[in-house]
């Protein structure tokens, strides 16, 4: 996201002040003097062969120069285009231009062009340090419905956090004639694209009565649910399962195999204690890297999730370990009290991803 600053009466730029330029650059050589010099001693200590000392200098080297190119890509949204947004006269002006190519773009959506204005939410984490805990801001999104040449429906969005400009904007929409409405939705991911067909779900009441909606500006500590259209919502959905496809299914097959080959060629070896694997046996390495590896798997912090997830995923271990002892029984040596301590990991197991489980449920319902 673009930071815009005023420059003028509802004319807002991504121009940054000149000492803050020099401030970012000034930063910008003293991390490549040290990265340099870090490089430069790892070197040295290469050749004395101090080999520990030598990966720490490289591997702090290796950090800055990622830190000074984090930032310079962070910056190009304000070094390498020129941006403006300006609510004019005849309406809303927006110019952009890429500085190293020269190319430039400039469009303005008049007010007879301009057929109704929704104020949406938006959200943004504010830190106050290590030692404190941070505040969420509520921002307002004013997105612009209006038609364009070929009479087609368009959107125009701008951002900003301040309740007295705001009102600004609202009152000069007003004196046009154009409708303003509000609503409570945080559209903070929301692109323009995404307006196209999810627009009309939006929910919306008139600016003026609208009460229940957070207050432009205010400051709270939990934040607000992101809204999704329907559209928005399949999207998502559809990555997900590519991306179980392509990623935790095979994690998932690759957990069913391991604990399989571990139940037939370890898990006899393990000492038994009470009906249970003993504390000196790997049992409880084995359980809590399951237990690791679920959580990534059972993705349990997605939206939707299936209640019976968690006690699929640790059923489809329990009968991997048991179908090993199967095998153990038909065609080698079981040993005597094997199958319990399997059940009694594996109900162990359950309670302790279930108890995860409905964390992420819990947490879930305020994110």
């Amino acid at each position: 996201m673009i930071e815009m600053r005023e420059k003028e009466d509802l004319k807002y730029s991504n121009a940054i002040p000149t000492w803050a330029k020099i401030v970012n650059a000034a930063f910008l050589g003293l991390f490549f003097l040290v990265g340099f010099a870090a490089y430069g001693l790892g070197i040295l200590f290469l050749f004395g062969q101090h080999w520990f000392v030598a990966a720490v200098c490289l591997a702090f080297g290796g950090f800055m120069t990622w830190a000074v190119r984090l930032v310079r890509n962070s910056n190009k949204m304000y070094t390498e285009i020129v941006l403006k947004c300006e609510l004019q006269e005849d309406g809303y002006y927006t110019y952009l231009k890429k500085i190293k190519t020269g190319e430039e773009w400039e469009h303005l959506v008049t007010f007879d062009q301009i057929q109704e204005v929704l104020i949406g939410r938006t959200i943004r984490y504010q830190s106050r340090g290590s030692n404190r805990l941070g505040y969420h801001v509520v921002g307002a999104k004013i997105i612009m419905k209006w038609t364009n040449e070929q009479g087609h429906t368009d959107y125009s969005l701008f951002g900003l956090e301040d309740p007295e400009k705001l009102e600004e904007w609202v009152q000069r929409f007003k004196q046009k004639g154009i409708p303003v409405y509000s609503t409570g939705a945080n559209v903070s991911i929301v692109q323009v694209d995404d307006y196209q067909t999810g627009y009309d779900e939006l929910p919306k009441v008139p600016y003026d009565s609208d009460t229940s909606s957070p207050r432009i500006g205010s400051h709270r500590f939990n934040s607000l649910k992101l809204w999704l259209s329907s559209e928005m919502r399949a999207r998502k959905r559809s990555k997900e399962l590519m991306r179980d496809k392509k990623v935790f299914n095979l994690i998932l097959l690759a957990m069913l195999i391991g604990n399989l080959l571990i139940a037939i060629r370890w898990m006899p070896s393990w000492p038994l204690d009470d009906g249970m694997f003993s504390e000196d046996s790997p049992a409880y390495w084995v359980g809590g890297f399951n237990f690791v590896l679920l959580l990534v798997v059972g993705a349990y912090w997605r939206e939707q999730v299936k209640w019976y997830r968690s006690l699929r995923d640790v059923g489809l271990l329990l009968m991997a370990q048991l179908t090993g002892w199967v095998y153990l029984k038909l065609f080698q040596t079981a040993p005597d009290g094997m199958l319990e301590a399997i059940v009694v990991g594996g109900f162990i197991l359950a309670c302790y991803n279930g108890i995860l489980f409905i964390i992420f449920r819990i947490l879930r319902r305020f994110w």
